[in-house]
C-alpha cells in the first residue's frame, strides 16, 4: 500500500450536507487513515478533521443581504479555482447544494480532477436541462434514492445507488429511542418546522395554529417540537402559546416520531425520517403565490412534491404545498387522521412497506469506497 497521503476536497453548503459529509469523512479515515480531507463545509466536517477553507454552513444560517451573499460566493469561487490550480487534489466530492456545487465541479474539471457527486441534484424533479452540465463536470454520481440510478444512467451519467445516509445507523437509532412520550396521553403530535430560518419563518406559526385546533378537538393532546440547536429552540419557545402542552427538544427526528401519533412536517428529507419511523404525517411547505404560479409550476416535473409521495407514486400522505391553504384545512386533515384508527394503522403499514427497501445501511461506507476506488491507496 502506498503511504502517500491522498487529498480529498469535499464541498457541503448546508446543515444536512455537513452532517452527511462528516459521516463520509469518518468512513474515509476508517478505510484509509492517512487520507487528508480539505474543503468547504461546517462544524461537523471540522469535527472529523476536515481542513475548512470556509464555513459555508454557518454562512447559510446568517440573514445576510442577498447582494452581499452574491459578492461572497463570487470571491469564493475564485478562491476555489486558485486552490485547485495551486494544490494537488485527487478527488472532489460534492454533497447536495447544486446551485453552489456545480461551480466547484466546473473548477475541478478544468484542472482534470476526478469529481464524485454525493446526494445528486434532483434533476428528475426540475432543472432537467442541467443534465448536460452534470455529465460534463461529474465522473460519478452516488444516488440515495432507488429510482435515481436508472434515471441517470438512461441519460448517460455514470450513477450508482448507495442507499440513503439517513439510515446509515438505523440500528443505533432504534436502540437509542428515548422515552420522550412517557406518561403522555393520546394524541401525541410532533412538529417539525424545518432547520432553515426561512422555513421556520413560514411554517412555525401555521403549525402552532393547527396545533391549537387539534387541542380544541382533543383537549388531552400533547405536542413535541424538534429544534436542530438550542438557539432555534429558544426562538421557537418565544412564539409558543402558553396553553399548548408543547415541549421543544433538540433530539433526532427518529426519537421524536417513534411513538408519536401524527407529525406535522416541513417538506424535505425530514419526511423520509418520519416515514422511517412509520408515523402518519401531514406535509407542509409555503412559497409565495406569484413565484409558484409565474415560475415554479412550469419548472416542477413531478406529480407530487413530497419525497414520500414521489417514492410511492401516489398521495400516501397528505401534502399541502407549495402554497399553504388556510390552517382550518390543515387542521381538518390532521384531526381526520387522528380520529380514524384504521386509517392510522393502514398508513403505518404502507409507510413500512415503502421504507423497508430504502433502509439499506452503509451509504457512507459505499461512497467512501467509491471515492477511493481508483486510488493508489487501495493498491
Amino acid at each position: 500500500m502506498n503511504d502517500t497521503a491522498e487529498t480529498i476536497f469535499i464541498s457541503a453548503a448546508e446543515v444536512s450536507g455537513d452532517m452527511h459529509a462528516a459521516k463520509l469523512i469518518r468512513q474515509l479515515r476508517q478505510t484509509q487513515p492517512n487520507v487528508r480531507c480539505v474543503g468547504l463545509g461546517g462544524p461537523e466536517m471540522a469535527g472529523q478533521g476536515c481542513e475548512l477553507l470556509e464555513d459555508l454552513v454557518g454562512r447559510s444560517a446568517m440573514l445576510t443581504h442577498a447582494l452581499a451573499q452574491i459578492g461572497f460566493y463570487w470571491k469564493l469561487r475564485k478562491r476555489v479555482r486558485k486552490y485547485f490550480r495551486e494544490n494537488h487534489v485527487d478527488t472532489v466530492v460534492l454533497v447536495d447544494s447544486p446551485a453552489w456545487n456545480f461551480h466547484v465541479a466546473k473548477a475541478a474539471k478544468r484542472q482534470g480532477i476526478r469529481v464524485v457527486y454525493y446526494i445528486a441534484p434532483q434533476l428528475w424533479a426540475w432543472g432537467g436541462w442541467r443534465i448536460g452540465k452534470l455529465r460534463r463536470c461529474v465522473d460519478k454520481v452516488a444516488c440515495i434514492l432507488p429510482f435515481e440510478q436508472e434515471w441517470f444512467r438512461q441519460r448517460r451519467v455514470d450513477a450508482e445507488y448507495v442507499g440513503h445516509p439517513l439510515f446509515d445507523h438505523a440500528e443505533d437509532i432504534a436502540a437509542s429511542e428515548s422515552e420522550l412520550w412517557q406518561n403522555k396521553e393520546f394524541p401525541r403530535i410532533t412538529l417539525l418546522p424545518g432547520s432553515r430560518k426561512h422555513e421556520i419563518a413560514k411554517l412555525w406559526q401555521p403549525m402552532l395554529r393547527v396545533a391549537e385546533q387539534i387541542k380544541a378537538r382533543f383537549p388531552q393532546a400533547c405536542f413535541l417540537a424538534v429544534a436542530n440547536n438550542e438557539t432555534t429552540a429558544d426562538e421557537l419557545k418565544r412564539e409558543c402559546p402558553a396553553e399548548l402542552d408543547l415541549r421543544i427538544q433538540c433530539c433526532s427526528i427518529a426519537q421524536a416520531c417513534a411513538d408519536a401519533d401524527l407529525t406535522l412536517v416541513a417538506s424535505g428529507t425530514a419526511t423520509l425520517e418520519v416515514a422511517g419511523a412509520q408515523c402518519p404525517m401531514v406535509v407542509m411547505y409555503d412559497v409565495s403565490r406569484w413565484q409558484w404560479y409565474l415560475v415554479g409550476r412550469w419548472l416542477i416535473k413531478t406529480k407530487y412534491l413530497c419525497l414520500v409521495n414521489i417514492l410511492a407514486q401516489r398521495e400516501l400522505v397528505p401534502e399541502f404545498m407549495p402554497v399553504l391553504p388556510k390552517t382550518q384545512v390543515l387542521a381538518q386533515t390532521a384531526i381526520g387522521l387522528l380520529s380514524d384508527e384504521n386509517l392510522q394503522q393502514k398508513t403505518r403499514a404502507e409507510l413500512t412497506d415503502l421504507m423497508n427497501p430504502l433502509k439499506k445501511t452503509g451509504a457512507s461506507r459505499r461512497v467512501a469506497e467509491m471515492v477511493l476506488r481508483n486510488s493508489s491507496l487501495l493498491d
